[in-house]
């Protein structure tokens, strides 16, 4: 089984802004040195605590600055870009990292990102659907045209092709059943932000539409997880703040898409707020617990989630982080 490492680069304190990516920066490449399998940026537009807009320069940072570990997109939001410049910029990064490339794609949950663009959030799918369409024959094909509700594209051309062929390993991200289904359909791999087994069936179901085997997928699902000797309740009441905002981001803004299958128990407000999604514990109590989910899920990967947002990275969050790495990465590893 892989592990992938990402961190969501949100500055809610302010930290000067040099200074904050180059610390992010440094973790990541320390997490390579770790033994970490992938490192994957994510992205998101216009949020005031500067949420990661700028996958294809952190990615490029990190290409000049690892050797051979694996990197990617988590996720570019699909949508948000044109499909045919998206492939034109991925087969760049493939080439400069020497086919180290991952793409994966998804369809956001931020209603307010859509607006920027104009769009309504609720074409959502539609552009998803044509999207990866558009993308896969962009890498593929040269040239190629495409007419549908979106794009019309007559003999348009991606030079340089990708140095992976036919295309980088393409994931779509996703956290309910149609989007799942999609991705199968589309044959790419899952990176699933759900534990209901709705979600990977449907998954199964597309490939299965589109005549691709079972057998060939890989399936990620995230956990947020603290290595640690010290009382739980501890270091959560320590650091209560810092993870209740990262959950409270993604509750607020799916609670403002309007589609109930997004929120997948964000809604949960018994007891201490988001504590059931932060996994606190030691390297045994994090590996029993994993260990009943890969036990029950159809998972080949698990995504690292990192340290929440104002966690001192270059002390705790780094202690953390190597710490799973020596106690946790090759229990995982092995299964």
């Amino acid at each position: 089984m892989q592990v992938a490492f990402t961190m969501d680069f949100r500055n809610p304190d302010d930290e000067p802004w040099r200074q904050f990516f180059e610390d992010r920066l440094w973790l990541m490449t320390e997490a390579e040195k770790l033994g970490f399998d992938s490192l994957l940026i994510q992205e998101h537009f216009f949020q005031p605590d500067g949420y990661s807009p700028s996958v294809p320069v952190f990615l490029s940072a990190l290409i000049e600055r690892t050797e051979s570990i694996r990197l990617g997109s988590y996720t570019y939001i699909l949508p948000l870009h044109h499909a045919a410049q998206l492939a034109q910029e991925t087969a760049v990064l493939d080439q400069l990292s020497g086919g180290r490339l991952d793409v994966c794609v998804g369809a956001g949950h931020n209603p307010a990102e859509y607006l920027c663009w104009g769009y309504s959030p609720k074409t959502r799918p539609s552009r998803m659907e044509e999207g990866m369409t558009v993308l896969k024959k962009a890498w593929t094909e040269r040239p190629f045209t495409f007419h549908g509700k979106y794009y019309n594209l007559d003999n348009v051309g991606v030079w340089p092709e990708p140095l992976q062929q036919p295309h980088p390993p393409l994931w779509v991200a996703a956290t309910s059943p149609p989007a799942a289904e999609r991705a199968g359909r589309h044959g790419a791999h899952l990176h699933a932000a759900s534990v209901d087994p709705e979600v990977h069936a449907a998954y199964f179901r597309g490939r299965e539409q589109a005549g691709l085997p079972s057998d060939t997928a890989r399936i990620s699902n995230p956990w947020s997880i603290t290595v640690t000797d010290e009382e739980p309740e501890a270091v959560w009441a320590r650091n209560r703040d810092k993870y209740q905002r990262r959950w409270r981001f993604y509750s607020e803004v799916r609670a403002g898409m309007g589609d109930e299958e997004l929120a997948y128990g964000l809604d949960n407000e018994a007891g201490d707020l988001y504590r059931d999604f932060e996994l606190i514990g030691t390297a045994g109590t994090v590996i029993e617990t994993l260990k009943q989910f890969v036990d029950t899920m159809p998972l080949t990967d698990i995504v690292h989630s990192g340290p929440a947002a104002g966690i001192p990275i270059r002390t705790e969050a780094y202690d953390d982080l190597a710490r799973f790495a020596d106690e946790v990465l090759p229990v995982i590893h092995a299964w």
